[in-house]
């Protein structure tokens, strides 16, 4: 055969292999370097826990340098969550089936005060799958009103289009970390899936001009929590502590859970995880008694009547790790979990600090950002209240 020919059909075949590999369901490496279809990835049921109540979560978080076309530059931080519930008893009065599809954000606009929104609907069980995709090695979902679908994977990376009133992300997270895990059976039983570091491009809109983001660290978790027994998974938690710090070289994830007899400050569960950022390579994990809190300067708020309390500053402790966070600017969200308003829900202080955020490993010392969350739920807050 011709030698020139031969170069021609070698790269139309070398350009088919690789459109083929571009289409391919996202997939990961196990320990054999064999490939395997991550279905962790896509939505559940209740069914898969054999739960009376579940909640299924996808949050992102960002810390964003913003430049407009005429030079403006801002820097913004938010998060987004989008999650739907099932239940065998969420019912309408004629008895049928619903889903309970709810989405929130914050931003946290540098030097200025945070804003947010929660939202939620019902829809019939039977059309949750025009929503959600289940049973699948991918993230896909489109929340039925306004423009707001949050799609992709850990292996390709994770898309989210969202828009609420003059507020628009477009935004592609890449992860640069390998997955970690937090998982637990008391106080409450949930697994969270962790694409804990990541770089984060695209654009957002503010009051109808456009910024393109120019440099942005992000974070992305997949969360569920289910009850066997319960009306909801709240009934068996006073609460959690979870946060993430970022500095030039390390990445930390908290999570605390907190059983009812726990009040406030105590937790059940604790695991910390420090990652280096720029090998993606977990270095330390510590659990329950290896990780010490102190939470500090608890400020007092009152809820639709109700007295709750909670921390401002927070400092978790190991033998060679230590991390100080500052509840900067802070979110409120108190919502119920059930869809005609009875008081079984939660109370969630969703926080950011800009900088002077501080992880301490063995002599290294080193500032950064942070995300902190402290949850309060109705029923932790009301056995609270009578101690």
């Amino acid at each position: 055969m011709n030698p020139k020919y031969l170069k021609i059909m070698v790269l139309l075949l070398l350009i088919l292999c690789t459109a083929s590999i571009a289409g391919a369901e996202p997939i990961s490496k196990n320990s054999k370097n064999e490939a395997v279809l991550d279905y962790t990835e896509g939505g559940h049921y209740d069914t898969d826990f054999s739960a009376n109540f579940m909640s299924e979560w996808w949050y992102q978080n960002g810390d964003m340098k913003l430049t407009a076309k005429d030079g403006e530059k801002k820097k913004l931080a938010f998060f987004v969550v989008m999650c739907h519930q099932e239940s065998p008893g969420l019912k309408d009065p004629s008895g049928t089936n619903l889903s309970y599809l709810s989405t929130f954000y914050g931003l946290y606009p540098y030097e200025e005060t945070a804003t947010y929104n929660f939202t939620r609907t019902l829809v019939p069980r039977s059309s949750i799958g025009n929503y959600v995709e289940f049973h699948v090695p991918y993230l896909n979902f489109t929340y039925p009103e306004g423009l707001r679908r949050f799609y992709g994977s850990g292996a390709k990376g994770y898309m989210l289009n969202y828009s609420y009133d003059n507020m628009q992300l477009n935004l592609f997270f890449k992860p640069r970390v390998e997955k970690t895990v937090d998982s637990a059976i008391e106080p409450v039983n949930f697994t969270t899936y962790e694409r804990a570091y990541g770089k984060l491009e695209g654009s957002v809109v503010l009051d109808g001009k456009e910024y393109t983001v120019t440099q942005a660290d992000g974070y992305f978790d997949h969360m569920i929590p289910h009850t066997p027994d319960q009306p909801t998974w709240e009934m068996e938690t006073h609460g959690w502590s979870w946060s993430e710090v970022t500095t030039n070289k390390y990445q930390t994830i908290f999570y605390g859970i907190r059983s009812i007899d726990d009040g406030y400050d105590g937790y059940t569960y604790k695991h910390l995880t420090l990652i280096n950022k720029h090998t993606g390579k977990v270095i330390a994990e510590y659990f329950g008694d290896q990780v010490n809190i102190d939470e500090e300067d608890w400020k007092d708020v009152v809820v639709k009547g109700r007295p709750v309390k909670r921390p401002s500053k927070l400092e978790i402790s190991t033998p060679d790790l230590n991390i100080s966070i500052n509840a900067q600017s802070v979110i409120q969200l108190d919502n119920s979990s059930l869809p005609n308003g009875q008081p079984i829900g939660f109370v969630d202080f969703m926080a950011f600090q800009p900088d002077k955020a501080t992880i301490k490993y063995k002599k290294n010392l080193e500032m950064g950002s942070a995300f902190y969350e402290y949850m309060v739920t109705d029923l932790g807050i009301a056995t609270s209240s009578q101690n």
